[in-house]
């Protein structure tokens, strides 16, 4: 019988779509009929009899993790922060002048496949040059002791997603807040030439203040006018989270532009003041058919009794027919503006599960300050935000 690590790592396997559902349950068929002849097989050598699983895919799985082994230099981490379809991220400290930070790890099975590494490093490199008070900070880039990592600003707070999950749906000003800011990061990454291709709530970090960061930009791609032809055709593939993605980015079509991005934004709003994403199904593939075929339902936004200005800003950003969208984020920004007293909105942030109230978090810094640089020699050293590669 399958033992409680073997049980987390099917779960984390499932988590990071290396496995589905089917081939798992077969992997775990066998292991019990081998059990019942009296034979103790580990669940990693099924998956490998079974060849569900790349040779050496769940060595540094199956070990200790950098929490454990605290490989990185210049940094100390303290405990887990979070764990995304690809990464975990850790908090920590940079041992120089112990500013808290947030370290992402790309997860082992995961780096195995250069892709999944060269999208992870571009995410960290493209976190530390761009420069947004509603975009998270990314300070250095690296891989020691076989993990590939980068570090970043640590936000305390949680993600939207969480704060749904805790409390329930939020109220009107609390979501557009939400979005006026998410808008204001994604009018500066469109601004820079990029889309993200995965506006969720999920990646939306919101402090007890009303700030918010976006923290993910795993997807993210030059727009298509940037893009040669040929390189356009490469790229034509369905990325993203399936709840949130266009019409156009669930056909995988190559010519995405800002109303993409504005689409998954309407979504989110919607799912912010609703409590749930208006296009649900057992498979992927059967939410992506709704995202193309199905009209957006706001029955549910009527029956919450929402703003008449809410519901307009959902059903014109998730419009089916992209010309019927904002043309650009910055449109969208303006008529929002407008229903908003000035600055963020304070959000409660809800109990996390098994925990007290989250407390509210120190003053934010002035706009523009940037976190203490290192202090003392050191090899390549610069301003903490210099993207430096460590080897």
């Amino acid at each position: 019988m399958p033992t409680q690590r073997e049980l987390d790592l099917a779960k984390r396997l499932l988590r990071l779509r290396v496995l589905d559902a089917g081939p798992l349950k077969e992997a775990l068929a066998l292991q019990a009929r081998q059990h019942e002849l009296g034979r103790e097989v580990g669940l990693d050598r099924v998956l490998y009899h079974l060849k569900l699983l790349p040779p050496g895919a769940l060595g540094p799985a199956l070990g200790p993790t950098p929490l454990a082994t605290q490989p990185f230099p210049g940094y100390r981490l303290l405990g887990l922060a979070g764990e995304g379809g690809t990464a975990v991220v850790y908090r920590g400290v940079y041992t120089a002048n112990g500013h808290p930070v947030a370290v992402k790890v790309l997860d082992p099975i995961h780096a195995l496949r250069p892709d999944f590494v060269q999208r992870f490093e571009q995410e960290a490199e493209l976190l530390i040059r761009l420069e947004h008070e509603n975009i998270v900070l990314g300070y250095e880039v690296g891989a020691a002791g076989g993990w590939h990592y980068f570090t970043m600003d640590l936000v305390e707070g949680a993600t939207v997603q969480e704060v749904i999950e805790r409390r329930g749906p939020l109220g009107k000003e609390e979501a557009l807040s939400v979005t006026l800011q998410a808008g204001r990061a994604l009018a500066y990454l469109h601004g820079q030439g990029f889309l993200h291709r995965d506006v969720k709530p999920g990646n939306l970090m919101v402090e007890a203040s009303g700030r918010v960061r976006l923290i993910d930009l795993g997807f993210i791609r030059r727009l298509a006018r940037e893009l040669a032809a040929a390189q356009e055709e490469e790229e034509a593939t369905t990325v993203g989270t399936v709840e949130y993605v266009s019409p156009e980015q669930a056909r995988g079509r190559a010519d995405l532009d800002p109303r993409s991005d504005i689409y998954s934004l309407g979504i989110s709003l919607y799912h912010m003041v609703v409590g749930e994403v208006p296009f649900q199904g057992e498979t992927d593939y059967e939410v992506m058919a709704k995202q193309v075929l199905s009209a957006l339902d706001t029955q549910k936004v009527k029956q919450r009794r929402i703003s008449p200005e809410v519901h307009y800003f959902i059903t014109k950003m998730a419009s089916k027919d992209r010309e019927s969208r904002y043309e650009t984020v910055a449109e969208a920004l303006v008529e929002m503006a407008g229903y908003l007293p000035g600055g963020p909105v304070p959000v409660d942030l809800g109990a996390p599960p098994g925990g007290p109230p989250a407390a509210p978090p120190p003053p934010a810094p002035p706009a523009g300050l940037r976190p203490p640089a290192p202090q003392g020699p050191r090899p390549g050293s610069g301003p903490l935000r210099r993207p430096r590669r460590r080897r």
